[in-house]
């Protein structure tokens, strides 16, 4: 193999677990969720956030939302694929045939969990700072699933940054379809085509934007900061990279581009308008720069008494 050959390896598309069969994009998401909900609660804790309990309740609502708008989002651009040209109506729940949103998923956390946030004066930059880290993380280790699981698939390249499934858990690959009479090209599966591999381009540019969160978190910054750099990063790449799928497109666009470049704008502009700090949308106590354990106000005084012994 030399420098310039396209990566290539086998993909897993089930884990077998005695009678079950087990995606590892399924495996990707939940660990995920879960590494990247441990992450958040550890800033909480030493940044001097929101209550533990308060934060844990509003992840159950934030996971709700993430798999119901993960499903809907797709669905909406999919709809004739998942109903089978409207002959299966009930086709929009079967979600174990596969078809989820990432953004779809994380529109979905934020509406579900805004309630329970605001209810409970938790604050939502404050709060939404302190996840952006962790929700980078899940991203990473999901990833990781639809690289297993050859997801994501993009256009056929020539390219050295493309990529060659090798075969499909001891399966030779398969022919890749022929797409001159307008067939759509797949974005699953195993082909003995080089291609665009999307999965691994938003692996990369999104653990490079975890580290960057961290390094920027390491300090108190304006309510909101990170949060925006960390949409604003994710749209842009999310633009990028779009281009490079085989996702039905409106105007020339992905939906998920045509989101990405609304909510990227939007961020830009309040970056730009508040230099970093949003409006106070949700404001809460500034956060503390000690660790949870120490506390910003002096120890009380203990009484003196005149007249000791």
């Amino acid at each position: 193999m030399s420098f310039f050959d396209p990566l290539a390896w086998e993909i897993i598309p089930r884990i077998n677990l005695g009678p079950l069969a087990i995606s590892p994009h399924g495996i990707g998401i939940a660990i995920g969720y879960l590494l990247g909900a441990q992450l958040m609660v550890r800033r909480s804790r030493r940044f001097g956030g929101p209550d533990e309990s308060d934060i844990w309740n509003m992840l159950f609502y934030a996971l709700i939302g993430a798999i119901v708008g993960a499903r809907v989002g797709y669905v909406l651009g999919h709809l004739s694929e998942v109903t089978d040209g409207g002959d299966n109506p009930l086709g929009v729940f079967e979600v174990w045939k596969g078809g989820i949103s990432l953004l779809g998923g994380i529109t979905g956390a934020v509406l579900f969990s805004l309630p329970y946030a605001f209810k409970h004066k938790m604050g939502f930059w404050r709060t939404a700072d302190l996840a952006v880290p962790g929700l980078a993380l899940g991203i990473v280790i999901g990833r990781i699933g639809d690289l297993m699981i050859g997801d994501h698939l993009g256009r056929p390249t020539s390219s050295p940054f493309g990529w060659r499934c090798l075969g499909a858990s001891g399966e030779a690959p398969v022919p890749y379809p022929d797409l001159s009479g307008g067939a759509a090209p797949p974005s699953l599966g195993c082909f003995d085509q080089v291609v665009h591999q999307t999965a691994l381009y938003d692996f990369v540019s999104t653990l490079l934007l975890l580290g960057l969160l961290l390094f920027l978190g390491r300090k108190v910054r304006r309510p909101g900061f990170l949060t925006l750099a960390y949409v604003t990063w994710y749209t842009a790449v999310r633009m990028a990279t779009d281009f490079l799928r085989v996702d039905r497109r409106y105007f020339g666009l992905t939906g998920s581009q045509i989101t990405s470049l609304l909510v990227g704008l939007t961020c830009l502009y309040l970056l730009a308008r508040y230099r970093g700090a949003p409006p106070r949308w949700g404001a809460a106590p500034p956060i503390s720069t000690h660790s949870s354990t120490e506390s910003d106000e002096e120890p009380p005084k203990v009484p003196q008494n005149d007249h000791s012994p």
